[in-house]
């Protein structure tokens, strides 16, 4: 086999990587194994160590396994085997060593565990959060005519009784009833048809900024980190702001009220060969949102983007779930961690094949 033919392995989402069989040199890798780093530079075909860039443990089985199948002329499956990087990163993958004897080449084909295990869970969370959206519609619905009629009997109330006692707490009951009728509007409008158009992903990061008011408190330190090369974003630029403030402003308000230095952290950089809802994209930007806050309570992780559910005693719920409908009209994906004391929210959104073109061009 020659390059031209090792081409045709870049339309698998599987890593393939080819060595030499006598003296286990690379070949040639897939665009999927370059992304997954098997080597250092991802722009070289024919030169590298895949063995130099995992730790001594992944590189002496891997080897092992290598000798196996070309001693016995076969194809040897590994599953859920544990691979270390330098990096310090682990992968769990089904790892499949054929030898070619007739060409006298090693074929590694590895499958990331790890992505299909994202894969099941993001379907799984999908369809779970649709139910649970369906349900608040349904409950939001039944809820507004009720409030109409709790607004009106206050008023009626306020007219015959003009007392200061009386009027103090009629006027609660209409402020709480204007503030869940406000809510409730929320979950029953239907998004408006977005217009979708090329927008600078780091302009609208400065437009978040500057509408929440971020940069002007004093006791707020804020860290930017922007890739240059990320392409412009296919979206509705005014919509995907709306969505980075509701996170932007949960984050600010996280970290101002438990931290002695609050620290709101944003950072963009390009990633490659993550799933969305079932679907592996090949390249992606994405946007991590850092606070050092409290963080989510555990018994909420399962729940934090679903209507009606917050963190905070004020809260109502909706920001999150709006943010994550916003960006799943993008085609990316939302989601969140906790690590060493800060909690990420990542979003993911897919870039474009015909602009990451036109920006190499």
């Amino acid at each position: 086999m020659n390059k031209i033919e090792f081409e045709a392995f870049n339309s698998l989402n599987t890593e393939i990587i080819i060595l030499n069989a006598q003296d286990l040199s690379l070949l040639w890798l897939n665009d999927s194994a370059k992304a997954a780093n098997w080597i250092t530079d991802p722009s070289i075909n024919n030169t590298g160590d895949i063995f130099s860039m995992l730790d001594e443990p992944a590189a002496e089985q891997i080897k092992e396994l290598l000798s196996q199948a070309k001693k016995n002329a076969s194809s040897i499956t590994r599953r859920d085997f544990m691979i270390g990087e330098h990096s310090e990163q682990l992968r769990t993958l089904d790892l499949t060593v054929t030898y070619s004897e007739k060409k006298d080449l090693i074929f590694i084909e590895a499958l990331n565990t790890d992505n299909l295990n994202k894969i099941i869970d993001s379907t799984r969370s999908f369809a779970s959060q649709k139910i649970a959206a369906g349900l608040a519609r349904t409950l939001a619905h039944e809820v507004k005519n009720p409030l109409s009629g709790i607004k009106g009997s206050a008023q009626i109330l306020k007219s015959k009784y003009s007392d200061d006692f009386s009027k103090k707490f009629l006027k609660i009951i209409e402020d709480e009833t204007d503030r869940l009728n406000e809510i409730v509007t929320k979950i029953l409008t239907p998004a408006k048809k977005p217009t979708f158009a090329y927008f600078n992903l780091h302009e609208a990061l400065q437009r978040v900024l500057a509408l929440t008011d971020a940069e002007t408190q004093e006791n707020l330190t804020i860290s930017r980190n922007f890739d240059p090369s990320i392409p412009e974003i296919y979206g509705d630029k005014n919509l995907f702001i709306q969505a980075l403030m509701n996170i932007v402003k949960n984050a600010m308000q996280a970290c101002s009220d438990y931290s002695e230095i609050p620290m709101l952290s944003i950072k963009t950089h390009i990633t490659y060969r993550q799933p969305i809802n079932g679907t592996i994209h090949g390249t992606l930007a994405e946007i991590i949102i850092s606070d050092n806050g409290p963080g989510i309570e555990p018994d909420l992780h399962d729940q934090i983007f679903f209507p009606m559910v917050s963190s905070k005693e004020t809260g109502s719920g909706i920001g999150l779930s709006i943010a994550q409908d916003i960006i799943r009209i993008h085609g990316g994906a939302i989601s969140f961690e906790r690590r060493n004391e800060e909690t990420l929210f990542s979003i993911l959104i897919p870039i474009s094949q015909a602009m990451q073109g036109a920006q190499s061009a």
